[in-house]
């Protein structure tokens, strides 16, 4: 059986989208291929590495993708699902008409304020957020 591709896109793939990412490979029992990417990517959160760590997921290493890039060089998507609003879908190339396409709306851990302490509990909230929507997801199959 072919495995379900899904793509999740965020502004930079620093942070939403590689939690995404990792949670769909780790409950996904290997039936879905996914991947993640941004429109203008950056380098990963370091306060994101630290909260997937926390739950055993190891982001370090791991570089940012351009959407682009993995929308040109690889077969359709079955699912696009953009993790950062709507606003990302107008910078992804024309996505072919039997893509899927979701919107999982999260803060951006990066742009949280407050002490240390205080962004690091957000990435938290963050994290725990993306990855139930994930188990959601993954109740639809």
């Amino acid at each position: 059986m072919d495995r379900i591709r899904v793509l999740f896109v965020c502004r930079h793939n620093s942070g939403r989208s590689q939690i995404a990412e990792a949670f769909l490979t780790r409950f996904g029992q290997g039936r879905f291929e996914a991947r993640s990417a941004g429109t203008e990517p950056t380098a990963v959160d370091p306060l994101v590495i630290q909260a997937m760590a926390e739950v055993d997921v190891d982001l370090r290493g791991k570089a940012a993708a351009d959407v682009r890039d993995l929308l040109h060089d690889s077969p359709p998507y079955h699912y696009v699902i953009t993790t950062s609003g709507p606003d990302v879908l107008k910078d992804l190339p024309q996505l072919p008409a039997r893509t899927a396409r979701l919107n999982w709306a999260f803060p951006d851990p990066e742009y949280v304020t407050g002490s240390k302490d205080e962004q690091l509990a957000a990435a938290r909230a963050i994290r725990d957020d993306i990855r139930t929507q994930v188990i959601r997801f993954l109740n639809d199959f």
